[in-house]
């Protein structure tokens, strides 16, 4: 093995993670749009509130990467609350994560409210950021979630929810900084270890 061969490697594994990670930039198509809210109007009784937020948030398609800003109020008792929606959880992140998406942030309410404008019912118990590589992504893993056994148990644990995309957003020492850092370190220990 030789150095060079090292570094191509490291290079050309990154590579491969970028374009998994990052994915391609592919802007949905209006027929595509029309066809998975088609979907999930016939699949459930989804709120037009909610597909017309959908259809807006597709039809703005950019291509990159977003997160979706989480807040939930769980159902009495919570621990058995918090036991489902582990469970959903589990189901969507592993669909979520085979698409680069991941958690950024889940936290558990510390205390009452600290500043509250104009949100007086607001009883919070929990708190998250989801990753998204793409609105495309969102879009793919919505037929499999809305009426499924998972999302069921998603409802069955929360009082409400609150949920909005926000984007641009950027994380200090996310896998884009990591995954470069973990390959060049990989890289130059085999590289010491071949001299």
């Amino acid at each position: 093995m030789t150095p060079t061969f090292i570094w191509i490697t490291a290079v050309v594994l990154y590579g491969l993670f970028w374009l998994w990670y990052v994915g391609l930039g592919r802007i949905i198509k209006q027929d595509e749009i029309e066809s998975v809210l088609a979907y999930l109007q016939s699949s459930g009784n989804p709120s037009n509130r909610l597909l017309g937020a959908l259809r807006r948030f597709f039809e703005e398609d950019d291509g990159k990467d977003f997160v979706m800003v989480n807040l939930l109020e769980l159902k009495e008792p919570k621990n058995e609350s918090r036991k489902k929606l582990s469970a959903y959880q589990k189901v969507f992140l592993g669909n979520l994560l085979k698409r680069a998406g991941h958690p950024v942030f889940i936290a558990t309410v510390a205390s009452g409210k600290i500043e509250n404008i104009g949100c007086d019912n607001d009883n919070w118990t929990d708190a998250g950021m989801v990753r998204y590589r793409s609105r495309r992504d969102l879009m793919e893993v919505l037929p499999d979630t809305f009426g499924s056994d998972h999302h069921a148990l998603k409802i069955e644990a929360l009082e409400r929810t609150f949920a909005y995309p926000a984007t641009p957003w950027m994380i200090f020492g996310g896998p884009k900084v990591v995954v470069p850092l973990m390959l060049a370190l990989i890289a130059a220990l085999t590289h010491l270890a071949i001299l």
